[in-house]
């Protein structure tokens, strides 16, 4: 009785060792906060409330895009250029709570 004690402990320690094993795998990548300069015209908002970006353009003035958290994709959407013409998206300490979307 006592070897089936013993044995039945060694197995859920072996199982509470590899479950914690998996448990401590490395985490995905998170994209960085801000522009992500990679092509894709998103910008990654880390905040927990909507914010007004200052977005550049190829050519004319610069607009402003209302960002909700997370990744936010400038052109997409109601978006009136062509997603090549922006070049750079920031936060610039506007206004916050915001509703998403552009604003001319």
């Amino acid at each position: 009785m006592r070897t089936i004690r013993t044995a039945a402990r060694l197995l859920a320690a072996g199982a509470l060792a590899a479950a914690g094993t998996l448990a401590l795998a490395a985490p995905a990548q998170a994209a960085p906060c801000g522009w992500q300069g990679d092509g894709t015209q998103d910008y990654n908002h880390c905040g927990s409330t909507n914010v007004m970006l200052t977005v550049e353009h190829v050519f004319g003035a610069d607009d402003h895009f209302c960002a909700r958290p997370g990744m936010n994709n400038i052109n997409a959407g109601n978006s009136p250029y062509n997603t090549w013409r922006t070049v750079f998206a920031y936060y610039d300490n506007g206004p916050t709570g915001c509703l998403y979307g552009w604003y001319r």
